[in-house]
């Protein structure tokens, strides 16, 4: 009986303890979270959200600025039936917007604990509210707030460096939180490197509500910083030129400044229309633009990779007066090709070009100069020199995503899994085989040929109120620094001299120039062929691309100067580009 009594209870007890364990965390350890609840109520957090960050040239020109307009919010406490009533008020007023959007955004941010208005329309532009704004601001369940939409005056110049804004998603606002205010962030180019700085800082302001909305005080309040205006390089002057130069080709050209870096022209072509991506491009440009073979969305710039062919030839001479037991006076019989393991090198001379020197070498770009001295250099030493030169490295320039390319090395292929041959060598002694590059390469490699020093390509000239400062690299050997000027010589003759391979293509520059041209196949030519077919009777994609880089003037170099024509033939063709390039520097004061 004793038993039953106490087990009883035990119980009544257990029970007790459990009733007033319950009480206990409802009435003490709950009270935090219950209070933070009630302080939602009548509490609001007012985000104030800067202007992104205009995008100037050099010379003040705007390429990216805020279009004014308008963003339309409703009443975040509105019934099914208040909300059918509101948007057919909206319609009846700017009858292009959407009545299923507005209800989707609506019900996105709908909440019995959301305070704020709830923003339904991003964006309207000025001129067409302007007409409706005094009706709309008199419904007290309607808030209408200045917007800004990103614009780009000049549409598709420039466009893979300067860039465009999206939409944030939730990987955005993961990586940046202030684009979960803003609503939008930099998706590529420039908009995209320098997006934290060109979006600012928000501010918060903290307040007290009553019931109705209304504020009743200010409890923290943090200012936003708009300072965040972004100078580039560019001069969309010389850009104006170098568009209409590429006209219906596809490709890509730069100007650098050699002394510091500065980029003064980046165009990859064909472009697109920035504006077309700001509100969310449509599926029809968005696929027309996929599916567009020339790649109108690729930066070809940074991105596009490509057989340097015999722009790489004043680097490889370099190497080779180094490597290759020979000096710059050392003649070299070149024959209209070589044979090698039962397989010929031809030189693009079918009848070849006699004695050879090394400023002959770059003024006639002789291949069988290269395939000769190649072997006796051995391909490790030259990979060596042209990797401290630039090449299978990012070259640093302020854009997402630089591609490296590919400089071949037995070292490189054994990683492969693959045998380096001697054959190899010879063909990527004239920059075909596997080499690959980007035209960002080519003009820094440029400008170190014509300087002895290797710059960081930039944009960036007025960055957080400071001048950009980017330091050259001084990589050159001693012996390197003494055979130069034999280097700039045969490309000063490549574009002056009798038998240069760029005397027609460049003579109406009013600069004098050191080039050098570069031809590279996309399609092999099989050994049995002796003689090829004209670039211009093949199909458009079967055609060679033409390089050709150089830099200005000659004497006293400024300026460093690539032009890459995707199936462009030869690199003759892309000279007269060149030229103008080179007299527009003039033409607006850079060059004396």
């Amino acid at each position: 009986m004793n038993f039953r009594i106490k087990l009883i209870a035990i119980f009544f007890i257990a029970i007790w303890i459990v009733l007033l364990v319950r009480i206990f965390a409802i009435s003490i350890q709950s009270n935090q979270y219950y209070m933070q609840l009630a302080q939602k109520n009548i509490t609001r957090k007012d985000i104030d959200i800067p202007f992104r960050g205009l995008i100037k040239d050099r010379n003040g020109s705007l390429v990216a600025i805020n279009k004014l307009g308008f963003s339309i919010a409703l009443d975040p406490h509105l019934n099914q039936k208040q909300l059918d009533a509101q948007i057919d008020f909206l319609l009846q007023y700017l009858p292009h917007l959407n009545a299923q959007d507005i209800l989707k955004s609506y019900d996105r941010e709908k909440s019995p604990y959301n305070h704020t208005p709830i923003k339904v329309v991003k964006f309207v532009d000025y001129d067409l509210m302007q007409k409706k704004y005094a009706y709309l601001i008199q419904n007290n369940k309607i808030f209408v707030e200045p917007a800004s939409r990103r614009f780009y005056p000049y549409k598709t110049s420039a466009s893979h460096v300067i860039g465009y804004v999206g939409a944030s998603d939730e990987k955005d606002i993961i990586k940046n939180v202030v684009s979960k205010y803003t609503g939008v962030v930099g998706k590529t180019g420039l908009e995209r490197q320098y997006n934290v700085f060109l979006q600012g800082q928000i501010s918060e302001k903290i307040i007290t509500v009553d019931s109705h909305n209304r504020i009743v005080s200010v409890r923290y309040e943090k200012d936003s910083v708009n300072r965040n205006d972004l100078t580039i390089s560019l001069d969309m002057r010389l850009q104006k030129i170098a568009d209409e130069a590429f006209d219906g080709k596809n490709g890509a050209v730069l100007v650098m400044d050699i002394e510091n870096g500065e980029l003064l022209v980046a165009g990859s072509y064909p472009e697109y229309d920035l504006n077309d991506f700001v509100g969310g491009v449509s599926y029809a440009k968005w696929n027309a633009l996929q599916e567009d073979l020339s790649n109108p969305l690729l930066n070809k710039l940074v991105n596009g990779l490509y057989a340097p062919g015999s722009v790489i030839k004043m680097g490889m001479a370099l190497a080779l007066l180094e490597y290759a037991g020979i000096n710059e006076h050392t003649l070299v019989d070149t024959p209209g090709f070589i044979e090698l393991g039962g397989r010929r090198f031809r030189d693009w001379k079918p009848g070849g070009h006699g004695k050879t020197d090394v400023v002959k070498a770059l003024r006639e770009s002789v291949d069988v100069y290269f395939y000769k001295l190649s072997q006796q250099a051995g391909m490790t030493n030259l990979a060596g020199v042209l990797g401290e030169m630039g090449f299978g490295a990012k070259t640093g320039v302020d854009l997402p995503n630089e591609f490296v390319g590919i400089l071949p090395s037995p070292e490189w292929k054994m990683s492969k899994g693959q045998q380096w041959y001697l054959g190899d060598t010879v063909v990527t002694s004239i920059g075909q085989g596997s080499f690959l590059v980007t035209p960002m390469q080519i003009v820094r490699y440029t400008g170190l040929m014509a300087s002895g020093e290797l710059s960081t390509p930039h944009f960036a000239k007025i960055f957080q109120e400071k001048e950009s400062d980017f330091k050259n690299k001084d990589i050159l050997n001693d012996f390197q620094k003494s055979k130069l000027k034999f280097i700039q010589e045969g490309m000063y003759q490549a574009c002056s001299s009798q038998g240069g391979t760029a005397r027609r293509a460049t003579k109406s520059s009013l600069v004098p120039l050191a080039c050098k041209t570069g031809t590279t196949q996309v399609i092999s030519i099989p050994q049995n062929i002796k003689v090829r077919i004209k670039e211009s009777d093949l199909p458009y994609y079967h055609r060679s691309h033409a390089w050709i880089t150089g830099y200005a003037p000659y004497k006293n170099p400024k300026y460093a100067i690539t032009v890459f024509i995707e199936h462009g033939e030869s690199g003759g063709k892309a000279g007269p580009i060149l030229a103008r390039m080179a007299n527009a520097l003039k033409e607006y004061g850079y060059i004396k």
